[in-house]
């Protein structure tokens, strides 16, 4: 579902991001320490992103703004389902993953904007896409919590900040480039991670240009390890049986 620009959506941006399992829910960290302060940056995120693993489960909250173009989704995330909201200006869709299908209910802005056809009879239905369809990787991109983690660690050298406070909690800003995946040039990438154990992130900031154009992107972390539960919907006409379907 995210083909505009490079670095939309969530981390639910547009990316390209395999589905390949990043660690195993409920997987036990190594110890933790007693404190992350005098750790390296690189110690930091590698604390942070084992103790999302073990989690396996998360909401994050992403918006963004890149020239005429506001965008955001909330998701809900675990490894093998989830849930999406997701926009670009007034074009706005949700999508579910359950059991290896994927559902996604569009309106008619979005359909045009990411099948780059007119389709209004399909608009506010659920259309069901599997693994064969052309279009299910778009769909999925970015929903699975193995992919989200993949897209939150800066990436070249990094560096960390004293500890500080962000919405209230404690926290220390891993910085560097942005990640790769996030399709971002001339960028940077902070990573906020709690200071409290398990040392879980809590928010990314990321700024750069998508494809020349200046684009940001700010993403929030909660519900860390609360149970999720995603149903498919009563019905859903697959895709195959649709205009969406070539091309």
């Amino acid at each position: 579902m995210k083909k505009v620009p490079t670095a939309v959506a969530t981390l639910v941006v547009a990316l390209l991001t395999p589905l390949g399992t990043v660690g195993s829910a409920g997987a036990t960290p190594r110890s933790l320490p007693a404190s992350i302060v005098n750790l390296s940056a690189r110690q930091i995120a590698n604390i942070a992103l084992a103790s999302a693993r073990a989690k396996g489960t998360c909401t994050n909250v992403s918006s963004g703004a890149s020239v005429g173009l506001s965008f955001g989704a909330t998701t809900e995330s675990a490894s093998n389902s989830a849930e999406q909201t997701i926009h670009f200006n007034a074009a706005s869709a949700e999508a579910r993953l359950v059991a290896g299908t994927a559902y996604v209910k569009m309106n008619a802005k979005f359909i045009e904007l990411d099948f780059g056809r007119s389709a209004p009879q399909l608009a506010s239905r659920w259309i069901s896409l599997t693994r064969s369809d052309a279009a299910y990787h778009d769909v999925v991109t970015g929903m699975l919590l193995p992919s989200v983690l993949s897209q939150v660690l800066p990436a070249g050298t990094l560096s960390k900040s004293k500890p500080t406070t962000l919405f209230g909690v404690g926290v220390i800003a891993i910085s560097g480039s942005a990640n790769a995946r996030l399709g971002l040039t001339s960028s940077k990438q902070t990573l906020f991670v709690s200071t409290s154990a398990p040392f879980l992130p809590v928010a990314l900031d990321a700024a750069g240009r998508s494809r020349g154009i200046p684009t940001t992107l700010t993403v929030t972390f909660s519900h860390w390890g609360q149970g999720l539960h995603v149903a498919a919907p009563s019905s859903a006409l697959p895709i195959s049986a649709t205009t969406l379907a070539a091309g």
